[in-house]
């Protein structure tokens, strides 16, 4: 009986050991244009549900808002995972030694257990990699707040940003505070949608949505992945 049982333990640790082994895939080295064809993959997904609108009869309004609102959230997720696979790729130059290391990188905090393994010889060059996925992983990088952190992290400023995307037309610090504006409206808009299900607090009732507020959202993502991809390329040829 209690070689059954531990053969029945033996097959569960197994099972147990397989399933832990899907969950956490090899972290994967992308460059710049594999991490901007990720984002726009994930537009192209989120911009076809425009198709399923147009399907749909106007007396249809409660499918298309909840279609409008889900696109929404998409669209955040999408731009935050396009924020850590930068950040992800700044700090993998640094740590190769090809970027100029930043001030916020060298006060990254590792605990001792983490690299005990590499102190020991035991480890190769993957474990940072996989600590840098794993701790980002756990922060949210859509508010502009959390995106200018991990931006100084790598060493590119949001003011760099705005002055791409307002091309100089009004003084420097309204084009930070215009551009901070924008990336917050999504992040509150998105937040509400997945915290509170659009509801007002005061009285419970859905705050109301347009298809073009979606649409301008997703211009808005679009615009700033671009400047950004193209300011990381140019910080790629700089610091080389």
């Amino acid at each position: 009986m209690m070689k059954l049982d531990k053969h029945r333990d033996l097959d569960l640790s197994k099972r147990k050991s397989n399933t832990r082994d899907k969950i956490q895939p090899e972290v994967i080295k992308f460059d710049l244009a594999e991490i901007k064809k990720h984002f726009e993959d994930s537009i192209k997904d989120i911009e076809e549900q425009f198709k399923t609108i147009d399907l749909l009869e106007s007396k249809d309004k409660e499918k298309i808002d909840y279609i409008l609102r889900s696109q929404i959230v998409f669209l955040g997720g999408s731009l935050d995972f396009y924020f850590h696979e930068i950040t992800q790729f700044g700090i993998m130059q640094m740590y190769d030694e090809i970027w100029q290391e930043t001030k916020p990188y060298k006060n990254i905090n590792i605990k001792l257990g983490t690299i005990l393994d590499v102190l020991k010889g035991e480890q190769d060059d993957s474990w940072f990699i996989e600590f840098i996925n794993y701790e980002y992983s756990k922060i949210s990088l859509i508010s502009y707040d959390s995106i200018e952190k991990a931006m100084n992290m790598i060493g590119l400023h949001m003011y760099q940003i705005a002055n791409k995307i307002y091309n100089y037309e009004i003084d420097r610090k309204e084009r930070v505070t215009k551009l901070k504006e924008r990336m917050n409206r999504l992040c509150e808009r998105r937040n509400s949608i997945a915290h509170q299900f659009d509801m007002f607090h005061e009285n419970a009732e859905k705050k109301p949505i347009h298809i073009n507020t979606v649409r301008e959202f997703i211009e808005d993502a679009k615009e700033i992945v671009d400047v950004v991809n193209e300011l990381m390329l140019e910080h790629d040829i700089v610091k080389r």
